[in-house]
């Protein structure tokens, strides 16, 4: 698959650019904006309405376009092809083009390690959410939840969570991270609140490293005797390697 110059072009400007619509989105606005309008009170709400409402009247036709003609339609043909997949690499802003047979091989050879994961004949997802239901409710009975964060935590979706795999372009032959996303899942909210609750315990630890420059200031105090060397462990599999009842205790 040889790219044009548009497609390089518009792959070039990175994943989280933003085209301007060829139209205004009325409904995706309109949708977001009464999700937003849930979480206010009604004068903030009808404030929030009025203006989004007026923005649109004045905004009906977008008369800026930050893209090219010829990128535009790069677009539509990079969306159209069914045999590649277009994905970020693993580290650094780098926008990976791949063969999609490739991709899905790749990601194949993650799934069968057997080491790592379990195939199982089921989807047991309602299982979990109505383990997590019931763990809710305990909590909420024992008044170690308020009734506006047990709204919050409770599952309202069916839908299970999902891998896909981010290329590592600074390694051999490229293999793949797996990711496994829980957006929209039945745990989603109650990892988002997790999240809020330790982020701030993040980096209080003697043991931690913000990145490999603080390393290396760290260590530059220390020497190495003849009998010493400096070793590199890589983690393999790391999260799906982590005992989870000794990680809780």
């Amino acid at each position: 698959r040889i790219l044009s110059d548009p497609e390089l072009s518009i792959l070039r400007k990175g994943l989280n650019f933003a085209v301007t619509p060829s139209k205004l989105p009325v409904d995706e606005l309109v949708t977001a904006t009464e999700s937003a309008c849930r979480n206010l009170g009604q004068g903030d709400a009808s404030e929030l309405r009025g203006r989004i409402l007026d923005l649109i009247r004045k905004n009906r036709k977008v008369k800026h376009q930050n893209i090219a003609k010829d990128e535009r339609l790069a677009i539509t043909s990079l969306k159209s092809d069914n045999d590649i997949v277009i994905l970020p690499a693993d580290k650094g802003r780098v926008t990976v083009v791949m063969n999609k047979l490739d991709y899905i091989q790749k990601c194949r050879d993650l799934l069968v390690d057997e080491r790592t994961y379990k195939r199982v004949n089921r989807d047991p997802t309602n299982g979990y959410k109505k383990q997590f239901a019931d763990v809710l409710r305990e909590l909420k009975e024992r008044g170690s939840l308020d009734a506006a964060l047990h709204r919050k935590l409770y599952p309202t979706t069916d839908q299970p969570p999902r891998f896909y795999g981010l290329p590592k372009v600074h390694k051999t032959n490229m293999p793949m991270r797996p990711i496994v996303s829980s957006i929209g899942t039945i745990f989603y909210e109650c990892a988002r609140y997790l999240s809020s609750v330790l982020s701030p315990l993040v980096g209080q630890s003697i043991h931690h490293v913000k990145n490999s420059k603080e390393f290396s200031e760290e260590i530059r105090a220390y020497s190495l005797d003849v009998d010493e060397e400096l070793r590199l462990f890589d983690v393999s599999a790391l999260f799906t390697s982590v005992p989870v009842e000794k990680a809780l205790e």
